[in-house]
């Protein structure tokens, strides 16, 4: 499901290019926000496997997290990524309907668990196949957005009905899929996407 032919935007920006998280500080420093997550465990060998499992360009700017750094402390136009987006489709810019939601939830598309960028992705992809534009609106018919359990601040989309536009993978077919295998979160990295940064909505 690659979404780099979408008829829709597929460069669409957040409107505050400001990351309003703030980096790994101390409360002494005055930080207001405690870190978020754990460390990354990828390192720059393994976005070297990613980028020539995914086939990604080397001009797809991909940095690998320092040992102490956390999902929170991305920079000005970078996102957070984590493997299950590669094996989604996303390649070198979030996809338009995942910016939308992102941008109307308020929240990094970052907090989207790789499942939901797989739905997504593929919702898009369907709406350019027919000919219709699948939005926020219609999203949020077919799914809510619920947060996920004891993850901070991240979450998932939850089909509101059994009929679902696309074929959700089951829970038991998940654990069997490598790049969502457990411990997702502390495997991520970070992408530089000009003009595109979004807050983490505490």
């Amino acid at each position: 499901m690659d979404s780099s032919d979408s008829s829709l935007d597929l460069t669409a920006a957040a409107k505050n290019p400001k990351v309003l998280v703030t980096r790994n500080t101390s409360p002494a420093e005055g930080s207001q926000y405690p870190p978020i997550g754990p460390p990354s465990v990828i390192r720059a060998e393994e976005v070297a496997i990613w980028r020539k499992k995914y086939n990604l360009p080397d001009d797809v700017g991909i940095r690998a997290p320092e040992p102490s750094e956390v999902v929170s402390d991305f920079g000005v136009d970078e996102v957070p990524v984590y493997e299950g987006y590669f094996a989604s489709g996303f390649r070198d810019h979030v996809p338009s309907l995942i910016a939308k939601i992102s941008e109307t939830l308020g929240i990094s598309p970052a907090q989207l668990n790789p499942t939901a960028w797989r739905t997504l992705i593929a919702l898009q992809n369907l709406g350019d196949l027919y000919g219709f534009v699948i939005g926020v609106a219609e999203v949020l018919c077919s799914y809510s957005v619920v947060p996920l359990n004891s993850a901070e601040w991240r979450n998932y989309l939850h089909p509101r009905t059994k009929e679902t536009p696309v074929r959700e993978v089951p829970k038991k077919e998940r654990k069997k899929l490598l790049a969502f295998e457990g411990n997702w979160t502390e495997k991520f990295a970070f992408s530089h996407l000009p003009g595109f940064s979004a807050t983490w909505r505490l």
